[in-house]
């Protein structure tokens, strides 16, 4: 746990609705709505942007378009030229790494107030061209690569590339675990997040985005795109998508494809007094955990105990999880390797699969939903966690002030 003259508190938290690939959002850049979350935690708070002192966000397409996205961003939000910036990459994780990295900084005593937070647009993930920069490919043809189906690949295995959701095949094989229990967890997230609408728990803190419309006025979006009202059919009835022979993975089973960004403002307590901020949540602790490449997504819940270790908690103090669904069978997995875990606790907001897994801001939208989360159920400590494509697990505990 954090000592007690290190504490990091959240005294804003907002993000974008998530939009589908190529939905509402596509026509912006996550530098675009990287800049739109900024800004709006720092409106929430009330400050004048010439207070945050640092910006951490988290991307995973990373491209020349907005080299170190965090400060471009950050300057757009009204942030001036003299706050630093850095930009994560830790795949799944990198909105999270920027939370961890923040965190780091006010405890360190760098700096006391700065932002935190996530975004991607896989709407606009770029192809790649490797070839021509050397005199032996002058000539002949030269073959574009998808960058997002790249980004969708572990190619650090003995067997050479390969995409994650068949290497997820892996874990429904060790944990043996039925197609049944995976189309469950998909359809309670679907259901679990349709209700968190239809409850407004989301009002507020997801805000609007006005999208430029090439003719009239901008178009607005503010709701997640993804979570509908669906039957166990429409699960059921998918066929495997990875491994066509046996396999149990669908496409209606994994986690969608999505644009979106997150951010959280972060300070020390004294801070927050000097400002006149009401803390909204404490950030008890956080932890990563390698695993094995093959099996990334038990990382997702086997960084669960040591997180609650460093929190001095047994898993009963924890009132709500997320633990982001990557796929379906990382959750049913959990399940399994985690017996105390309670549907009840977890997931109750929707997750990867229904609310969608824009990969660079899903560590930092997990924490945004959690602050909020336990905020409206009157609830006390939250816990969010998620598996990383290289084989990392990572995760954070949130307390409720």
């Amino acid at each position: 746990m954090l000592r007690d003259t290190s504490k990091v508190v959240v005294v804003a938290a907002a993000r974008t609705p998530i939009g589908a690939m190529g939905g509402g959002l596509a026509s912006l850049q996550a530098v675009d709505l990287a800049a739109l979350a900024i800004g709006q935690v720092i409106r929430q708070a009330g400050l004048e942007p010439s207070l945050v002192e640092y910006t951490c966000l988290g991307w995973v397409a990373q491209d020349p378009r907005a080299t170190n996205m965090a400060k471009i961003a950050a300057e757009r939000a009204g942030v001036p030229q003299t706050s630093p910036a850095t930009t994560f990459h830790e795949n799944c994780a990198s909105g999270a790494a920027a939370i961890h990295s923040m965190a780091r900084r006010i405890m360190l005593g760098e700096v006391e107030l700065g932002v935190a937070g996530g975004a991607e647009s896989m709407s606009n993930v770029p192809r790649y061209l490797y070839q021509g920069r050397i005199k032996g490919q002058v000539y002949g043809d030269m073959t574009l690569e998808d960058g997002l189906m790249g980004a969708l690949k572990e190619r650090e295995l003995p067997a050479g590339p390969q995409l994650v959701g068949l290497m997820t095949e892996r874990i429904v094989e060790r944990y043996q675990l039925t197609r049944q229990e995976q189309d469950k967890v998909a359809f309670r997230s679907h259901a679990n997040a349709m209700a968190a609408w239809s409850g407004e728990y989301f009002d507020g803190y997801v805000f609007p985005v006005q999208v430029p419309a090439h003719r009239g006025p901008p178009r607005i979006v503010s709701r997640d795109e993804g979570p509908k009202d669906l039957p166990m059919e429409y699960f059921s009835s998918a066929k495997p998508y990875f491994k066509p022979d046996g396999g149990s993975i669908t496409s209606k089973n994994s986690s969608s494809i999505n644009d979106a960004a997150a951010a959280l403002l972060l300070c020390t307590p004294r801070r927050a007094e000097q400002l006149g901020l009401t803390p909204l949540a404490e950030l008890l602790t956080f932890h990563n955990i390698g695993v094995e490449r093959a099996y990334m997504g038990e990382g997702a819940f086997k960084v669960i105990p040591p997180l609650l270790e460093k929190a001095a908690l047994p898993m009963s103090a924890v009132d709500y999880f997320e633990i982001n669904e990557a796929f379906a069978a990382v959750l049913a997995a959990a399940f399994k390797y985690l017996p105390e875990l309670k549907w009840e606790r977890v997931n109750q907001w929707g997750s990867g699969i229904s609310l969608g897994h824009p990969v660079g801001a899903t560590g930092a939208r997990q924490v945004v939903d959690m602050v909020h989360q336990l905020a409206r159920r009157k609830a006390h400590v939250g816990l969010t966690s998620r598996c990383v494509g290289g084989g990392i697990g990572s995760g954070e505990i949130i307390r409720r002030l």
